[in-house]
């Protein structure tokens, strides 16, 4: 018996090493006893002991409850939205640029098209299409919100390519601006190593940002 306990106790430890060894450096590791003995290991803290959501500067406009409504709605993370429209238009519903982007979300002529948007710089209907078609990306890359940016900003087909960020220094720009927005942390994303990091949303609406 008790070299069964010790053989139960050095399984125990070897799985959490190797759990261990497959987080981030920064990762905390939990581990929780329930009341049959089985034990627990776990990296996500439970939503009633997370620190309050991070609310980001600059973000604040009055369409917040269009983008607010919106989101929910098509199940992307209001906050990315805002992180988009700010470095997009700085919510500016009028804005267009050189290369004929429109509205808030800066929608080509193309995007709005195949969502068939009449009014791209009514600011309803540009989130709307925008958001959808945020939703599709990120169904498509997987929630890997880095490379959906990407592909929002590049097209689709200069990303899925590599399944990475193409080498266009413009993009790579635009991902790193938006994700330190949306993070608060300045990491470096390029064309070469991409830094995966994805976004699950749960049952009771909590937002999970984490990275494999």
């Amino acid at each position: 018996m008790p070299m069964k306990k010790a053989l139960y106790a050095v399984i125990i430890t070897l799985i959490a090493a190797v759990f261990t060894a497959r987080m981030p450096g920064d990762a905390k590791i939990y581990k929780r006893v329930h009341s049959d003995g089985s034990i627990e290991y776990y990296n996500r803290v439970e939503p009633s002991k997370r620190a309050p959501a991070r609310k980001a500067r600059g973000l604040t406009s009055r369409f917040d409850g269009i983008i607010e409504g919106i989101s929910a709605r098509h199940g992307v993370d209001p906050l990315l939205v805002k992180c988009v429209v700010r470095v997009e238009s700085d919510f500016n519903p009028e804005a267009v640029s050189s290369a004929g982007a429109m509205g808030l979300m800066q929608l080509m002529q193309e995007t709005a098209d195949y969502y068939s948007l009449d009014d791209p710089f009514d600011p309803a209907k540009n989130l709307e299409t925008g958001v959808r078609h945020l939703r599709f990306l990120l169904d498509y890359f997987k929630n890997d919100v880095p490379l959906a940016l990407a592909a929002y900003h590049a097209g689709i087909g200069r990303v899925k390519k590599n399944m990475s960020l193409p080498p266009i220094r413009a993009t790579i720009d635009y991902v790193n601006t938006v994700m330190l927005l949306y993070t608060g942390k300045k990491d470096t994303y390029s064309a070469t190593a991409v830094k995966r990091l994805y976004q699950r949303i749960e049952k009771d609406g909590t937002i999970l940002i984490y990275s494999k």
